[in-house]
C-alpha cells in the first residue's frame, strides 16, 4: 500500500532528523530544502501543510536531509545562495558566500561613490574571486566601474562564468591564474580599487575545522602556516599597481587585524581595521581617508 505524503508531515520528519543529527537551525534548513524540491517558498510552507506530495518529491527531500545530517553544507545542497542583493550558484569548489563578506562590498561601494561617480570608469580588481560574489555584486551595484576577477581554480572559474551570465554582468572580466604571478602576468597595469577575500586559515585552524567547513575547498581556506601568505602576496605584488588615491580592502580572520595591518603598513601610511556587523575585526583597508558610514 502506497503511503500518502503531506507537506507538513514531511517537514516535521525532516526537522526531527536534523535535530537528532545535531544540525543547527534544523527547522530553517528543513524548510529551505523542502522549498527547494517543491518550489514552494519556505515562508509559505505552513500555508500548504496539507498539500499532498508525490513519492518522488518526498524521496528527493529525504535524500537531501540525509546529506545534511552528514553536515554537508546547506548551500551546496541548494546549489545557490543569496549574497547582498543577488543570487549566486554555489557548488563544491568555491567558498560559500558569508554575510560578513558583504562588508567588503559596502566599503567598495562607498569608496566608488565618493571617488568615481564621474569621469572614467573605476578599475576594480577582485582577487581570489571564488564564486565571483564580491566582484559581480560591486559591478551590478555601481555602473561607473570595470571589474577584473582573478581566480586560480578551474572549478571556481567555471562557476564564476556561470554567475556572470546568471547576473547579467556587462563590465566584468575573468582572468584565470595565480595571484602570486603578479599583475603583469594578467596584463594589469593600474587599479583604483583592489578587493580580496583570500584564504586566511592557519595550519592549526585547518586541523580543527567545523564539519560543514571541511567540505569547502582547502585552496580557498588555507593561508599558509600563519594564515598570512596571501596578504604578503597582495601587499608586495599588487599594491604597486594602485593609483595614488586607490584603495585596497581585504577580509581577514578575527585574530589577524594587527598582523595584516603591519603587512600593508609597509606600502601605505593610512591603514584601518574595520569591524563587521557582529563587532569583530573583519576588513583591513589600505588607502586614502574617506568617510565610512559603517
Amino acid at each position: 500500500m502506497n503511503h500518502t505524503y503531506y507537506l507538513g508531515e514531511v517537514l516535521k520528519g525532516g526537522t526531527r532528523a536534523l535535530v537528532s543529527a545535531g544540525v543547527e537551525n534544523a527547522r530553517y534548513d528543513a524548510e529551505e530544502l523542502l522549498g527547494h524540491v517543491t518550489g514552494v517558498s519556505p515562508r509559505e510552507l505552513l500555508l500548504h501543510r496539507d498539500r499532498e506530495l508525490e513519492e518522488e518529491t518526498a524521496r528527493r527531500f529525504f535524500d537531501l536531509i540525509r546529506r545534511r545530517c552528514e553536515h554537508y553544507p546547506l548551500q551546496y545542497l541548494l546549489q545557490e545562495w543569496d549574497f547582498y542583493n543577488l543570487s549566486f550558484t554555489v557548488r563544491e569548489g568555491v567558498l560559500i558566500p558569508r554575510p560578513e563578506t558583504e562588508l567588503l562590498v559596502d566599503i567598495a561601494l562607498q569608496y566608488l561613490k565618493q571617488f568615481h561617480s564621474e569621469g572614467r570608469p573605476a578599475r576594480v580588481l577582485d582577487l581570489c574571486s571564488g564564486s565571483g560574489c564580491v566582484g559581480i555584486t560591486v559591478e551590478r551595484n555601481f555602473e561607473n566601474c570595470e571589474v577584473i576577477a582573478v581566480e586560480k581554480s578551474d572549478q571556481a572559474s567555471a562557476i564564476i562564468r556561470g554567475n556572470m551570465e546568471r547576473n547579467g554582468t556587462k563590465r566584468f572580466t575573468l582572468k584565470q591564474g595565480d595571484l602570486f604571478d603578479g599583475p603583469a602576468a594578467f596584463g594589469i597595469e593600474k587599479a583604483d580599487l583592489i578587493l580580496a577575500n583570500p584564504p586566511y586559515l592557519t595550519k592549526e585552524e585547518m586541523e580543527s575545522l567545523q564539519a560543514e567547513v571541511g567540505y569547502e575547498p582547502s585552496l580557498a581556506l588555507y593561508g599558509g602556516e600563519d594564515g598570512l601568505v596571501f596578504y604578503h602576496g597582495i601587499a608586495e605584488l599588487w599594491s604597486p599597481v594602485l593609483e595614488q588615491d586607490g584603495l585596497i580592502a581585504v577580509e581577514i580572520g578575527e585574530q589577524q587585524g594587527e598582523s595584516v595591518a603591519k603587512i600593508f603598513a609597509d606600502f601605505s601610511d593610512n591603514i584601518n581595521v574595520l569591524k563587521d556587523y557582529s563587532g569583530l575585526p573583519r576588513v583591513v583597508v589600505s588607502g586614502p581617508s574617506f568617510f565610512l558610514t559603517i
